[in-house]
């Protein structure tokens, strides 16, 4: 039950905005609350984290019991909590609706190996209704990405979400995961087409003699569009099938197999591990893989749980995804048996790198507290949690990852993972 004291201490946290590139901390507690399909984020009065707990619990509770609809009649009585839907930001000083506001929160992403341009630009993460998502600006001028910013703001908040995504080009990483004990996988990032693409040229072929098929089942229309066009990019492969839904691709499947069948892990009909269980027993010979979409690299993280065995992630280009697999025997079709030892042999390279009794550059170098919180993030555990369980603010958390970064000399906690993982 969600009415303990110790959940709504760990679930309440510090909220951040982007200002200029640099990640501001908001003074006041903040907490997420999910509830029928719905979840918003909210700005909490209370000054403390045992007093923001219990605020954040009598929302809670008061939104159970008598719905969503009863927090702008509780908010305008005497006496009632302070907490407002908040926006992550200062939204007392400028509204979401003003040009200002998102001028601030112009940014730089990283990866942009995926665009089909080469110019410079800033992009801006929106953030609605509890869903987030970075969305490519087209520009480096200031004035002009703050402009398309707030066209994509009034665009989600007045039509919808949907509507974006069909109008304008978002960000998103696409992670496949070629085992799951350990979790192991590659993964890019990718910006989707909110109009149909170049037609994909002739996939590079990768000297086998010929090009396998690829079968892919994702129900988001731009994901399936660029899914497409970047998967027919890999050296030896094409994507050759498309379905929105696992029913859809099933007996397509089993009259004709593809070399090789992609599957969303947010399977609408079912959960993908059915899905894929009861494919096999009709194709057993057919590798079948899942993939994830998310809206950066830390979100495939935070959405596993349960792992023991630990995480390999390596980020690949976007031509890269099925690098595991490219060298599989050169035979005219891929079996299962032959993808997973490929994969097996791959992931297990990247422990070679190392000779025994050497070290990995900078792990020497850890405190014992850095070593104890990399621990934790190597098994998923998010930032606020990682503060909660060693009982140090999520500040904290955050200066001990900076200073790790520094030490292994990587930019990411996927990539500090990885060296964390190979010592």
């Amino acid at each position: 039950m969600r009415r303990s004291d110790a959940f709504w201490r760990r679930r309440v946290f510090r909220n951040t905005y982007t200002r200029k590139g640099r990640a501001i901390r908001v003074k006041k507690w903040s907490v997420k609350i999910q509830h029928r399909g719905r979840r918003r984020t909210f700005s909490l009065a209370a000054r403390s984290r045992p007093e923001a707990a219990r605020e954040a619990q009598s929302l809670y509770q008061l939104i159970r019991a008598r719905g969503w609809e009863a927090l702008a009649r509780v908010y305008g009585r005497p006496g009632a909590s302070s907490a407002r839907p908040a926006s992550s930001s200062r939204s007392h000083e400028l509204s979401k609706s003003d040009r200002l506001y998102w001028k601030e929160r112009l940014i730089r992403r990283k990866y942009m190996e995926a665009r089909l341009t080469h110019s410079k630009e800033f992009s801006v993460r929106m953030d609605q209704e509890g869903i987030a998502h970075y969305f490519p600006l087209g520009t480096d001028d200031e004035e002009r990405a703050a402009e398309e910013a707030l066209k994509i703001y009034r665009t989600i908040a007045t039509r919808g979400w949907e509507t974006a995504f069909q109008q304008f080009s978002r960000e998103i990483t696409v992670a496949i995961f070629w085992s799951t004990s350990p979790v192991a996988c590659t993964y890019t990032t990718l910006f989707t087409f909110p109009g149909e693409p170049e037609p994909a040229p002739p996939a590079a072929n990768d000297g086998a003699g010929q090009t396998r098929r690829v079968f892919v089942v994702e129900a988001d229309t731009e994901v399936r569009r660029t899914l497409v066009f970047w998967l027919s990019r890999q050296p030896g492969f094409e994507c050759t099938g498309v379905f929105k839904s696992g029913a859809e691709a099933q007996n397509r499947i089993v009259h004709e197999p593809p070399d090789l069948l992609l599957v969303n892990r947010a399977l609408p009909e079912m959960p993908v591990a059915e899905f894929l269980e009861r494919l096999k027993c009709r194709v057993p010979d057919l590798p079948a893989f899942a993939y994830g979409i998310y809206q950066d690299s830390d979100h495939i993280f935070i959405t596993l749980s349960g792992v023991t065995a630990g995480y390999i992630f390596r980020r690949r280009k976007p031509t890269e995804l099925f690098e595991p697999i490219r060298s599989a025997p050169r035979q005219r079709t891929l079996a299962a048996r032959e993808a997973l030892i490929r994969i097996r042999d791959y992931f297990q390279s990247l422990f070679g790198f190392t000779r025994p009794g050497d070290e990995t550059p900078g792990l020497a170098s850890l405190t014992a507290r850095e070593q104890e919180i990399l621990n934790y993030v190597s098994k998923g555990f998010l930032d606020k949690e990682i503060a909660g369980a060693l009982g140090i603010s999520i500040w904290t958390v955050h200066n001990h990852l900076k200073h790790i970064y520094e030490k292994l000399k990587v930019h990411t906690r996927t990539e500090a993972v990885l060296k964390y993982l190979q010592k």
